[in-house]
């Protein structure tokens, strides 16, 4: 689907999915408050067609985020009730630092973000996955919430043993901010 008709967002790529770009429609169509809407305007009704594969997480501290909201489609990739969990669980240290950074640049110069995410499933599928996050506004004001769209862009999968926790996140294969009238931000460079 043509990114085209996103104005307002900054560095979309020129084609993304149908569920990533409903749920771009749907974030857009929000009532803002500085740019960024709260959270409390989500309505699960309106979000019918992509709720099973939404993921919201908050950020507690600048290093704690849990999974605030794992819909029923994340659950059957991750084998577990990820609800009330730590989000960075399924990443390995390295992975795990890039995404505590990621995170707070989202939420400390207000950013989405898109891209595609390789998942080894609980049934040991590598799955190619679409991820569009947006950030939400906590009721004090505070924007503290990034909710996300997940896509797998596999066919159904094959049936596996599913063992807790044994989701993780392999790598980012693409990855963009995306400008949601803030700019985007820098993430400092790590030494080579």
């Amino acid at each position: 689907m043509s990114a085209a008709k996103f104005a307002g967002l900054g560095n979309l790529p020129e084609t993304i999915g149908p569920m990533a770009a409903e749920y771009a429609a749907y974030w857009l169509s929000l009532p803002m408050i500085d740019g960024v809407p709260m959270k409390r305007a989500l309505d699960p009704g309106a979000m019918r067609n992509f709720v099973a594969s939404f993921v919201m997480v908050e950020r507690h501290d600048p290093r704690r985020f849990t999974w605030r909201l794992a819909g029923s489609a994340i659950r059957e990739i991750s084998g577990i009730e990820l609800t009330g969990t730590d989000a960075l669980a399924v990443r390995d240290d390295e992975q795990r630092e890039k995404g505590i950074a990621a995170y707070n640049a989202m939420l400390d110069t207000p950013c989405g973000a898109w891209g595609i995410i390789i998942l080894l499933s609980a049934a040991g599928n590598q799955m190619p996955t679409e991820a569009m996050v947006f950030p939400l506004r906590a009721d004090d004001g505070s924007i503290r919430f990034l909710a996300n769209s997940v896509e797998p862009r596999t066919p159904r999968l094959e049936p596996g043993v599913i063992e807790p926790v044994e989701m993780k996140l392999l790598s980012w294969a693409e990855h963009r901010f995306i400008d949601i009238g803030f700019g985007l931000p820098k993430l400092p460079r790590r030494p080579r």
